[in-house]
């Protein structure tokens, strides 16, 4: 049986839309976020763009500011991409769940349409390894899957994301804002937004 969830799979998958996802990614237009995020650091502040895809917009953004970003991407295309896109940047194939940085080493870490990926029983152990990461005073700001999305309130399965079925994987809201709590991190807001027509739930958190 296919583990849809496995990081063999992902990677493939990413590698094989990578051209495409860049070329369409201005459809997904996060401009707003983005200048709310970089509100929060200053020049040479440490970002981790988790999921970093090929660069754009996240890290683009972050290295045009003066910080030092670091992407992680589990495809091999995508970091091509991105190296391409943002020279500036440090850009590093890797698993999510595996990323080896001091504690503390990060103001700010983000990440964009990746955590959904995760299998359920997984995704809490992603929360507490940017908590590890994360400075005291910084923050987290990333993409989770909800109902408006996957149109169930909890989820773990598989969609066609245009011609490739990806894996998806949620909890209800409120037990996402639990868990972070209990994770320490302090809920700085929740909500739904819809971009490039999708529904999708984004969380700010502070440590």
């Amino acid at each position: 049986m296919k583990d849809y969830f496995s990081t063999a799979y992902l990677e493939k998958q990413y590698d094989l839309m990578a051209q495409n996802y860049n070329d369409d990614r201005h459809l997904f237009d996060n401009s707003s976020q983005l200048e709310r995020l970089g509100g929060l650091v200053n020049k040479g502040a440490r970002v981790l763009d988790a999921g970093c895809g090929s660069g754009i917009p996240a890290a683009a953004y972050f290295v045009a500011l003066g910080c030092e970003v670091i992407g992680v991407d589990i495809s091999r295309k995508m970091i091509e991409l991105a190296e391409k896109n943002v020279p500036g940047g440090e850009f590093i194939q890797g698993d999510l769940l595996d990323i080896h940085y001091p504690p503390g080493h990060f103001d700010l870490i983000i990440s964009f349409y990746c955590l959904f990926h995760i299998r359920k029983k997984l995704q809490n152990r992603a929360f507490v390894e940017f908590f590890d990461l994360l400075k005291p005073g910084g923050h987290a700001y990333f993409t989770l899957a909800g109902e408006g999305y996957t149109k169930k309130p909890h989820f773990e399965g598989t969609i066609k994301f245009g011609e490739y079925l990806l894996p998806y994987a949620h909890f209800t809201p409120q037990q996402y804002h639990d868990m972070l709590e209990d994770d320490g991190f302090k809920i700085l807001s929740m909500e739904n937004l819809t971009i490039g027509g999708e529904t999708m739930l984004w969380v700010m958190v502070g440590r």
